[in-house]
């Protein structure tokens, strides 16, 4: 067969190929696009790309799960199942800056859906970027701006790494792969967490090397204003729940609490949308068997605790001091109270003494 047969063939074989790759993506539809019901949990929430992050925007869901990794831990169907009618897509990104999470929350809202925010203390550090050597977080910012300004929309569909997910998706079906498999290995591993390995991140005499919360200074007011004021009454923002140690720690170095004290009351103070903080000293905070190695992320049924309180879930048992919804009478009373609670809670307080309750 001669060059120009070769080449007549491998384009009919694209031709024939290309669309038949879209609409089984399509079907299968491992990233929840169509419904994030019957989906792996993982797939909803741990895996997202430039190209999916698209997607998901121009398909115009009602909300928008954005924030760092500790937003992986929320599936968009515990949302979900508080509505009749309403999608959910998680679009957080691991280790997001404030930037990047700020300019999906301004595209999303531009569209006209809501976003539920993880307001997250090391995404507010913006000496992060100056310490970006190598340009990472630059870049990736830059990548996902270009993508989701682009044009393309369906084409996504086609992508070979979209292809690969699907075979996944259909591979561990027929292995029998549990759908809430990341959930339940999450919730049942058992952790291990030293306040040393947690002042390690936040003490800049013993850190070894940049971490996200080297040289800690928050981003500008202004730019927490322009992203408070561009939310609706319909948004929200959360203050997701950290193990105690990070609180006493924050008290301690870079004076990472006074700043990001500061900054919640600032977005607090110049927004319309509801802003829950689960930032509490309580028997979820305390229990390090409710996060995962040196605390870094809560466990996947912390979220379920969470969006309980936010939506008043009464089938559920939760602590009554856990979640408070921050408002502009009483953000300033709030948070010197809670920076008492941490100044005064005893570290040798036995970790495990504060068991499980709706009496806390």
């Amino acid at each position: 067969m001669n060059g120009k047969k070769w080449i007549r063939t491998w384009f009919i074989i694209i031709i024939i190929i290309t669309p038949t790759a879209g609409v089984f993506n399509y079907l299968i539809d491992p990233y929840g696009l169509n419904s994030n019901k019957n989906k792996f949990d993982d797939h909803l929430t741990s895996i997202n790309k430039p190209n999916i992050t698209k997607l998901k925007i121009n398909l115009q869901a009602d909300y928008y799960l954005i924030g760092t990794s500790r937003v992986k831990r929320v599936n968009p169907v515990i949302i979900e199942n508080y509505f009749l009618d309403k999608q959910v897509y998680n679009i957080n990104i691991s280790g997001a800056t404030f930037r990047e999470n700020s300019m999906l929350a301004h595209k999303v809202i531009g569209n006209g859906n809501n976003i539920i925010y993880g307001f997250d203390a090391f995404s507010l550090n913006k000496n992060r970027l100056k310490q970006d050597k190598l340009n990472v977080l630059t870049n990736r910012y830059e990548t996902y701006q270009k993508k989701i300004e682009s044009n393309t929309i369906y084409s996504e569909f086609l992508s070979f790494d979209f292809l690969i997910m699907s075979m996944k998706d259909v591979v561990k079906r027929f292995l029998g792969v549990n759908l809430n498999q990341f959930t339940i290995s999450e919730n049942t591993r058992d952790y291990n967490t030293t306040l040393e390995n947690v002042e390690e991140k936040l003490d800049l005499s013993r850190q070894e090397k940049v971490g996200p919360y080297t040289n800690f200074e928050t981003v500008s007011e202004i730019d927490i204003i322009k992203l408070a004021k561009i939310a609706t009454k319909d948004d929200i923002f959360i203050i997701y729940p950290k193990y105690f140690y990070y609180y006493k720690s924050f008290q301690k170095y870079q004076n990472i609490e006074e700043q990001y004290f500061t900054a919640i009351k600032t977005l607090v103070k110049n927004t319309e949308a509801k802003v829950w903080s689960f930032y509490q000293i309580n028997s979820i905070t305390t229990n390090e068997k409710n996060f995962d190695n040196n605390a870094w992320h809560f466990k996947p049924k912390i979220a379920n605790l969470v969006f309980g309180k936010i939506y008043n879930d009464t089938s559920m048992t939760i602590p009554n001091n856990f979640g408070v919804l921050l408002t502009k009478d009483n953000i300033d009373e709030h948070l010197e109270n809670l920076k008492e609670q941490i100044k005064k809670y005893d570290l040798d307080k036995t970790k495990h003494q504060h068991k499980y309750n709706s009496n806390d």
